[in-house]
Protein backbone atom coordinates (compact mmCIF):
# COMPACT_ATOMS: atom_id res chain seq x y z
CA UNK A 1 0.00 0.00 0.00
CA UNK A 2 1.20 3.09 -0.91
CA UNK A 3 0.20 6.74 1.08
CA UNK A 4 0.58 9.72 -0.51
CA UNK A 5 0.11 12.83 1.55
CA UNK A 6 -0.49 16.06 0.69
CA UNK A 7 -0.58 19.48 2.31
CA UNK A 8 -2.38 22.34 1.83
CA UNK A 9 -1.54 25.24 3.80
CA UNK A 10 0.08 23.51 5.91
CA UNK A 11 3.93 22.19 6.03
CA UNK A 12 3.98 18.08 6.22
CA UNK A 13 5.97 17.27 8.75
CA UNK A 14 8.09 14.18 9.61
CA UNK A 15 5.98 13.58 13.00
CA UNK A 16 2.42 14.10 11.00
CA UNK A 17 3.80 11.55 8.09
CA UNK A 18 4.34 9.02 10.53
CA UNK A 19 1.13 9.46 12.37
CA UNK A 20 -0.84 9.72 9.11
CA UNK A 21 1.17 6.03 7.78
CA UNK A 22 0.89 4.45 11.05
CA UNK A 23 -3.28 5.61 11.23
CA UNK A 24 -3.46 4.22 7.59
CA UNK A 25 -2.13 0.88 8.12
CA UNK A 26 -4.34 0.10 10.44
CA UNK A 27 -7.00 -0.52 7.51
CA UNK A 28 -4.58 -3.48 6.86
CA UNK A 29 -6.31 -5.87 9.50
CA UNK A 30 -9.72 -5.63 7.52
CA UNK A 31 -7.26 -8.39 5.10
CA UNK A 32 -7.91 -5.80 2.13
CA UNK A 33 -5.32 -5.09 -0.66
CA UNK A 34 -5.20 -1.22 -0.89
CA UNK A 35 -2.86 0.37 -3.63
CA UNK A 36 -2.88 3.42 -3.32
CA UNK A 37 -4.00 5.76 -0.43
CA UNK A 38 -4.35 9.96 -1.04
CA UNK A 39 -4.54 11.63 2.15
CA UNK A 40 -4.95 15.55 2.28
CA UNK A 41 -4.27 17.68 5.07
CA UNK A 42 -4.71 21.16 5.05
CA UNK A 43 -5.93 24.63 7.14
CA UNK A 44 -8.65 27.25 6.68
CA UNK A 45 -8.93 29.31 8.85
CA UNK A 46 -9.18 27.66 12.67
CA UNK A 47 -10.07 23.98 10.79
CA UNK A 48 -7.75 21.57 10.55
CA UNK A 49 -9.39 19.47 7.19
CA UNK A 50 -7.77 16.04 6.95
CA UNK A 51 -9.28 14.15 4.08
CA UNK A 52 -8.50 10.75 2.49
CA UNK A 53 -9.36 8.63 -0.44
CA UNK A 54 -8.19 5.25 -1.54
CA UNK A 55 -9.83 2.85 -4.06
CA UNK A 56 -10.96 -1.09 -2.94
CA UNK A 57 -12.17 -3.53 -5.33
CA UNK A 58 -12.99 -0.58 -8.23
CA UNK A 59 -14.97 1.37 -5.97
CA UNK A 60 -13.72 4.93 -4.53
CA UNK A 61 -14.41 5.38 -0.38
CA UNK A 62 -13.50 8.86 0.42
CA UNK A 63 -14.13 10.55 3.40
CA UNK A 64 -13.50 14.04 5.07
CA UNK A 65 -13.56 15.14 8.81
CA UNK A 66 -12.49 18.65 10.65
CA UNK A 67 -12.27 19.86 13.68
CA UNK A 68 -10.27 22.60 15.79
CA UNK A 69 -6.75 20.12 15.76
CA UNK A 70 -5.11 18.40 12.60
CA UNK A 71 -4.34 15.20 14.80
CA UNK A 72 -7.58 14.78 16.03
CA UNK A 73 -9.01 15.40 12.60
CA UNK A 74 -7.06 12.71 11.37
CA UNK A 75 -8.34 10.33 13.77
CA UNK A 76 -11.76 11.28 12.81
CA UNK A 77 -11.21 10.69 8.99
CA UNK A 78 -9.80 7.42 9.56
CA UNK A 79 -12.67 5.90 11.66
CA UNK A 80 -14.90 7.16 9.15
CA UNK A 81 -12.91 5.04 6.46
CA UNK A 82 -12.61 2.63 8.50
CA UNK A 83 -16.58 2.21 9.06
CA UNK A 84 -16.61 2.24 5.16
CA UNK A 85 -14.21 -0.28 4.52
CA UNK A 86 -15.57 -2.73 7.09
CA UNK A 87 -19.20 -2.23 6.15
CA UNK A 88 -17.81 -3.03 2.44
CA UNK A 89 -16.26 -5.89 3.60
CA UNK A 90 -19.45 -7.20 5.53
CA UNK A 91 -21.58 -6.76 2.42
CA UNK A 92 -19.63 -8.57 0.15
CA UNK A 93 -19.36 -11.58 3.01
CA UNK A 94 -22.60 -11.43 3.50
CA UNK A 95 -24.17 -11.00 0.00
CA UNK A 96 -21.57 -13.99 -1.82
CA UNK A 97 -23.31 -15.13 -5.05
CA UNK A 98 -24.35 -18.92 -5.29
CA UNK A 99 -24.34 -20.57 -7.95
CA UNK A 100 -26.08 -23.65 -8.37
CA UNK A 101 -24.28 -25.10 -11.18
CA UNK A 102 -21.02 -24.77 -8.83
CA UNK A 103 -22.94 -26.68 -6.20
CA UNK A 104 -23.32 -29.44 -8.43
CA UNK A 105 -20.39 -29.57 -9.68
CA UNK A 106 -18.43 -29.93 -6.17
CA UNK A 107 -21.15 -32.68 -5.21
CA UNK A 108 -20.29 -34.44 -8.12
CA UNK A 109 -16.47 -34.29 -7.60
CA UNK A 110 -16.99 -35.27 -3.60
CA UNK A 111 -18.97 -38.32 -4.75
CA UNK A 112 -16.17 -39.45 -7.35
CA UNK A 113 -15.89 -40.17 -11.21
CA UNK A 114 -19.43 -42.44 -12.76
CA UNK A 115 -18.25 -45.93 -13.73
CA UNK A 116 -18.16 -46.35 -17.16
CA UNK A 117 -21.83 -46.81 -18.81
CA UNK A 118 -23.90 -46.36 -15.52
CA UNK A 119 -25.81 -42.87 -15.88
CA UNK A 120 -26.71 -41.64 -12.11
CA UNK A 121 -30.14 -40.12 -11.58
CA UNK A 122 -30.57 -38.12 -8.51
CA UNK A 123 -34.25 -37.89 -7.63
CA UNK A 124 -35.70 -35.56 -4.90
CA UNK A 125 -38.21 -37.94 -3.04
CA UNK A 126 -41.69 -37.12 -1.33
CA UNK A 127 -42.77 -37.54 2.01
CA UNK A 128 -45.84 -39.37 1.51
CA UNK A 129 -48.38 -42.16 2.66
CA UNK A 130 -48.86 -45.11 1.09
CA UNK A 131 -52.15 -44.40 0.22
CA UNK A 132 -51.03 -40.85 -1.01
CA UNK A 133 -48.19 -42.65 -3.38
CA UNK A 134 -51.54 -44.91 -4.39
CA UNK A 135 -52.77 -41.61 -6.22
CA UNK A 136 -49.72 -40.45 -7.85
CA UNK A 137 -49.04 -44.13 -9.56
CA UNK A 138 -49.53 -43.42 -13.14
CA UNK A 139 -52.49 -46.34 -14.85
CA UNK A 140 -48.93 -47.24 -17.44
CA UNK A 141 -48.58 -50.79 -16.69
CA UNK A 142 -44.78 -51.39 -15.32
CA UNK A 143 -45.05 -47.61 -13.82
CA UNK A 144 -42.76 -47.00 -10.52
CA UNK A 145 -42.74 -44.50 -8.19
CA UNK A 146 -40.43 -43.78 -5.53
CA UNK A 147 -41.39 -41.86 -2.32
CA UNK A 148 -40.38 -41.43 1.38
CA UNK A 149 -42.41 -43.02 4.27
CA UNK A 150 -42.90 -40.69 7.04
CA UNK A 151 -44.23 -43.15 9.77
CA UNK A 152 -40.63 -45.49 8.85
CA UNK A 153 -38.70 -42.96 7.58
CA UNK A 154 -37.77 -44.65 4.58
CA UNK A 155 -37.60 -44.99 1.00
CA UNK A 156 -40.50 -47.07 -0.64
CA UNK A 157 -40.76 -47.93 -4.27
CA UNK A 158 -44.09 -49.01 -5.65
CA UNK A 159 -44.95 -50.44 -9.11
CA UNK A 160 -47.96 -51.10 -10.66
CA UNK A 161 -47.92 -54.78 -12.28
CA UNK A 162 -48.64 -55.83 -15.79
CA UNK A 163 -51.91 -57.26 -14.41
CA UNK A 164 -53.34 -53.81 -12.92
CA UNK A 165 -52.30 -54.63 -9.45
CA UNK A 166 -49.93 -52.92 -7.00
CA UNK A 167 -46.77 -54.03 -5.50
CA UNK A 168 -45.32 -52.43 -2.64
CA UNK A 169 -41.67 -52.87 -2.26
CA UNK A 170 -40.27 -52.12 1.25
CA UNK A 171 -36.18 -52.10 1.35
CA UNK A 172 -34.89 -53.08 4.82
CA UNK A 173 -31.14 -53.12 5.59
CA UNK A 174 -30.01 -56.40 6.14
CA UNK A 175 -26.98 -57.77 8.57
CA UNK A 176 -24.59 -59.56 7.40
CA UNK A 177 -24.54 -62.99 8.88
CA UNK A 178 -28.29 -63.16 9.37
CA UNK A 179 -30.55 -66.61 8.10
Amino acid sequence: MRVFITGRHVKVTGALRRYIETRVRRLDRYGLTLRDVQVVVGVEKYRHIAEVILTMNGVVIQGKASTNEMYSSIDLVLEKISAQVRKRKERRIRHKPTNHSLRRARRREETGPEPAGLTIVRVPLRALTVEEAIGYLSEQPSAVFLFMDPISNQVQVMRRLDNGGIELIDPRPVSYGED
